[in-house]
């Protein structure tokens, strides 16, 4: 190399501008991916001082051009990356790189098919076979024992059906709030069409007795049973001295909520049965009852927006169980299939409870079955059926926090909203319908929110506090089915 470098170097009597011929460089190595600049430095370097080495340093201007081209290609490198350092790799940069940025990826739709048909696999869907059955009971005159009972087991798989679909419908938004206030809305959307079609057949009673059932159904039954099969069922083996745990402020704030449902409730029964109301006569009583009622329900219905702001906008965290860690699966139907599918659940719930409501008063004049039982503690199983398993199998996976929102959540979802919007609806339809529930009815709901308080205050459950739950329920349920068939409001009574 030393003899052909000397045998290219031009004679000493040659004219300085003679210029010796340039080698060929060799081109740079491919750079790597992690760091693209430090190769192409290392390239021209190497390129540098071969050319200067092989010049022997007399080419002056060779020199120069090839020392501004690597300061221009060190400029680009170091732009190149800036670019790199402050933006994720994408695929118009490397094409080969094996990681898409969140720019590139391609989220697939969902299929709508393959969505609606995991949702109607359900094996309790197969209790929509009672819809049609009940309709033609009811068209058919079959009796109303038998349409009562068709369309009992069929609201069972519709009131599935309405919360998926509320489910689907806020994962497709994808917006946490609008999610959340669609499940506050939507999430008694049967107890609400029951009511709805109650009060327009004048069953006020009925009506009154549904919405405290679906909250003595949540607070005792539902509650209770998940607190004993999760209490029972074993840890690695091992069921001594299980102890399961919650969140206690959420909790708690629920409860909290409930006693001032409660007190609304009492205080207009109260104010009915006092002495100084003895100067009214039984219309004006009931006027002034009603109007007491109205406003309450307003003040009720503030008190629930207010509870929805603190539970989405300012204490989030308070609230965020386990649900909210685990990961999102997104929602399987697209946001207009789920309107679709709620839009028709309504319409097949509004019938059949059209249709159950009908044939009330023809059950209990041929069963002997007394109203009562009927609202506080058959009708709530129908809103409740499907709620009721979710908790239990909550509670079994020890994710106590969701049966907690399940069961208390929906419970002070009934008392705040349902109730006071049934008072704003039987105003609308001209119906009397008022808070004052009678002094049976709120001495129960009272010791139902009292026992579920002293039960989760501690923030931990086991199965005997869960069978004690489930023992206050079948005391409830056993002093109604013992209370006669004529049995009425003290207020509808008198008049």
């Amino acid at each position: 190399q030393a003899s052909a470098s000397s045998s290219a170097r031009p004679p000493a009597s040659a004219p300085a501008t003679a210029l010796a011929p340039v080698r060929a460089r060799p081109h740079p190595p491919p750079r790597p991916l992690s760091r693209p600049g430090c190769a192409g430095f290392a390239a021209a370097g190497g390129s540098m001082a071969s050319y200067t080495s092989g010049s022997g340093g007399n080419n002056t201007d060779g020199v120069q051009t090839m020392s501004k081209l690597l300061l221009v290609q060190q400029q680009k490198e170091l732009i190149r990356l800036k670019r790199r350092n402050s933006a994720p790799y994408t695929y118009t940069e490397h094409l080969h790189s094996p990681i898409p940025s969140k720019e590139t990826e391609v989220v697939a739709k969902p299929g709508n098919c393959a969505g609606l048909m995991q949702i109607m696999m359900d094996p309790i869907n197969l209790l929509l076979l009672f819809w049609p059955v009940g309709c033609a009971s009811y068209y058919l005159e079959w009796g109303d024992g038998s349409t009562f009972g068709y369309n009992f087991v069929a609201m069972i798989p519709l009131a599935k059906l309405l919360g998926d679909a509320t489910e689907e419908l806020s994962a497709g938004l994808k917006n946490d709030v609008v999610g959340g206030l669609l499940n506050a809305t939507f999430g008694n959307a049967v107890e609400m069409i029951l009511m709805v079609q109650t009060l327009r057949a004048g069953q006020l009673d009925v009506v009154k007795g549904t919405l405290m059932g679906s909250v003595l159904s949540n607070l005792l039954l539902v509650l209770g049973m998940s607190f004993f099969i999760g209490g029972l069922t074993p840890v690695k083996g091992v069921v001594r001295g299980k102890e399961q745990s919650f969140s206690k402020e959420a909790a708690l704030t629920n409860m909290t909520m409930l006693f001032l449902a409660a007190l609304t409730f009492a205080l207009p029964t109260v104010v009915f049965s006092a002495d100084v109301m003895n100067e009214y006569t039984p219309a004006e009583k009931q006027d002034v009852t009603v109007k007491v009622s109205r406003w309450c329900s307003l003040y009720i219905l503030c008190a629930y927006i207010a509870f929805l702001l603190f539970q989405l906008f300012t204490h989030v965290d308070v609230f965020k169980g386990e649900a909210d860690e685990e990961e999102d699966e997104g929602a399987s139907i697209t946001p207009c299939c789920a309107i679709g599918l709620l839009f028709c659940t309504t319409c097949l719930v509004a019938c059949s409870s059209e249709w159950l409501v009908s044939s009330i008063d023809g059950l209990v004049e041929d069963w002997g079955i007394c109203k009562a039982f009927i609202g506080i503690i058959l009708l709530p199983i129908v809103g409740n059926a499907c709620e009721h398993v979710g908790a239990i199998r909550m509670a079994m996976n020890e994710k106590v926090d969701i049966t907690i929102a399940i069961a208390v959540g929906s419970s002070t979802q009934v008392a705040l909203f349902v109730v006071p919007f049934s008072v704003i609806m039987g105003w609308y339809l001209g119906q009397p319908m008022d808070l004052a529930f009678g002094s049976m009815n709120t001495t129960v709901m009272v010791f139902a929110v009292l026992i579920a308080f002293s039960i989760i205050s501690d923030g931990s459950s086991n199965w005997l506090e869960g069978f004690m739950l489930m023992v206050a329920y079948a005391v409830v349920a056993t002093l109604f089915w013992f209370v006669p068939s004529g049995h009425h409001h003290p207020v509808h009574h008198e008049l």
